[in-house]
């Protein structure tokens, strides 16, 4: 079994034109993510999909790996599961979506995040990584909420505030998405090729619904890092802000 771990990059982002080239810390937000992938123990390989130019004239500049795909995909997941194809994986291989708007993810993260699919091999092909949800994030639609069964398998995700603390009786925790998806790569063909995409996922505009809606099980792993997704100027500050006492970057700045 390989690991390979994938990040998604799209230069024309309705919300933040640009975002994966904006600087942090001296790096692109970009440099970040691949970086911080190569430091995840017992990876096979790290890889930058997209399609755009400018990205791709960015990586050949830096030596960034990167495996060019079609302009007309639009889903991520589905950018990676293509670039991925190129180097024709194994079924039983993990390929890792790290979505390239996540600059903060610690490595051990990435290596908790895939122990239920080593765990549960028969019963577990995809799982995601999660964090607490702080009273900005559930109201920040840029931050995917999500609420657990009682086994921490995903029973929804939006981009509303989840649960509702209408007629709230016991409060419960509240936890947001991170973008690390470690897929079994039999499963991702399956996801992205024979799966549509479901009601739920074109409403609120989150790939894993997809799964959830099809009863796949999507295990959720928590972390205790301070991450943060960017999708606005504002969100860039933010995780400019957090970078300031990150640890990991001393490992590769």
């Amino acid at each position: 079994m390989k690991i390979h771990i994938g990040i998604p990059a799209r230069y024309g982002s309705t919300r933040f034109p640009g975002k994966p080239l904006k600087i942090i810390e001296g790096l692109t937000m970009l440099e970040h993510c691949y970086q911080r992938a190569n430091l995840v123990k017992d990876i096979s390989s790290v890889f930058i999909a997209s399609a755009d130019e400018r990205i791709s004239s960015f990586c050949e500049m830096k030596n960034l790996n990167y495996i060019q795909t079609e302009k007309t995909i639009q889903r991520p997941g589905l950018r990676v599961q293509a670039a991925a194809e190129t180097f024709n994986p194994d079924d039983n291989d993990i390929i890792i979506v790290w979505q390239g708007d996540e600059p903060l993810i610690h490595p051990s993260m990435v290596e908790k995040a895939i122990q239920p699919l080593i765990e549960s091999p028969k019963e577990i092909f995809v799982s995601n990584m999660m964090a607490y949800a702080t009273p900005e994030d559930l109201s920040n639609p840029s931050e995917i909420k999500v609420v657990l069964d009682k086994n921490k398998n995903a029973l929804f995700m939006s981009r509303a505030s989840i649960p509702s603390k209408f007629h709230e009786e016991i409060p419960t925790k509240a936890y947001k998405q991170v973008c690390v998806m470690p897929f079994r790569w039999h499963f991702m063909k399956k996801f992205n090729y024979s799966l549509k995409p479901s009601p739920l996922e074109l409403q609120e505009s989150i790939e894993m619904l997809r799964a959830i809606e099809n009863n796949f099980k999507v295990a959720m792993v928590i972390s205790e890092f301070n991450t943060k997704s960017v999708d606005t100027q504002e969100d860039l500050d933010e995780a400019i802000s957090i970078m300031n006492s990150d640890k990991i970057k001393n490992e590769y700045i």
